[in-house]
């Protein structure tokens, strides 16, 4: 049925606080160009109607000009309200991960059951779960902040630095804040999360927190990165720990950096041989993938290095 727009008074607990104003715009041209698709959900009182779902359908009706609405008149019951808007929400309209996470609390708070919330919405137990520790997690400080809330990247990512960190607060808000600063993946997430966890000191977590995550790195590579470049710092130490190297002397720095270039002349030539033999293909497989194993941690090694030095420029 057509209700007048001027009878719709808002929820007074909307499920949805926001909307992006792009999408608010598409949503207009929509309602011009193909009409009203589906009705908006009300429920009827004393002095007209109040919304139950549809609150961004009806403010782009108001902003084109029009003066009622195609609405669908349902009982004014608060739980099945709230759950019928939260599925029309999620069906047809972008929620953001603060709306989704409210929205399962609002039903917890309920006494729902994460278990009766997925029967009687058909969301896996699993998605409620998450955006459930999700809300405590951000209510904590620990946060995600992702480009695209409505795939829950947010959510999933901040979930799992949760599980790996635990109760560790502050490095749980340390790796968030480094995932949101960097547009860390999922699997870089858990990646630097694992690293993080497992760093012996406090200066080789913060190493993790400052340095660069490739794509390919897996925790351990992140953490043999971050233990170098602290071990580099101290002084008059390598890497390994183990001979002491000067620096402070001009005379002596020559020395080292000649070792080093004539150490790396072999390796150039050794390298250049191995390529001819492989495309001969005189080798194994099991020895070509331990190679590359190897050239792996030397290079991820020279770029640590690579990156002390530029910062000491």
């Amino acid at each position: 049925m057509k209700i007048p727009l001027q009878k719709i008074k808002p929820s007074p607990r909307p499920i949805r606080k926001t909307w992006d104003e792009d999408k608010m715009q598409e949503l207009c041209w929509s309602l011009l160009e193909q009409g009203q698709v589906e009705p908006i959900g009300v429920y009827e009182d004393s002095d007209g109607f109040t919304l139950v779902w549809g609150h961004r359908r009806v403010e782009a009706a108001r902003r084109v000009g029009w003066s009622d609405i195609d609405s669908l008149v349902v009982p004014q019951d608060e739980i099945d309200n709230l759950i019928q808007s939260g599925i029309e929400n999620l069906s047809s309209e972008e929620m953001s991960a603060d709306d989704k996470a409210e929205w399962a609390q609002r039903l917890v708070d309920m006494g729902f059951s994460q278990h009766e919330i997925g029967r009687r919405t058909s969301i896996p137990v699993a998605t409620i779960n998450q955006w459930l520790q999700y809300k405590r997690e951000k209510e904590a400080g620990v946060f995600v902040h992702a480009r695209n809330q409505a795939k829950d990247e947010g959510i999933v990512k901040t979930v799992k630095i949760a599980q790996v960190l635990g109760d560790d607060l502050e490095a749980k808000k340390a790796v968030a804040a480094k995932v949101s600063e960097d547009g860390l993946t999922q699997a870089q997430t858990t990646e630097i999360a694992r690293a993080y966890h497992d760093a012996p000191s406090p200066e080789v977590k913060q190493k993790i927190i400052e340095s660069r995550v490739y794509s390919s790195d897996t925790a351990a590579d992140i953490l043999r990165r971050s233990v170098a470049r602290v071990n580099l710092e101290k002084p008059g130490k390598s890497a390994d720990g183990e001979a002491k190297i000067p620096t402070r002397l001009n005379k002596e720095f020559g020395v080292a950096v000649k070792e080093f270039l004539d150490a790396i002349s072999p390796v150039r030539r050794n390298a250049y041989r191995m390529v001819a033999i492989i495309k001969q293909g005189g080798y194994s497989k099991a020895a070509l993938r331990y190679t590359i194993r190897k050239l792996d941690q030397l290079i991820e090694d020279l770029k640590t290095i690579k990156a002390y030095l530029e910062g000491a420029e």
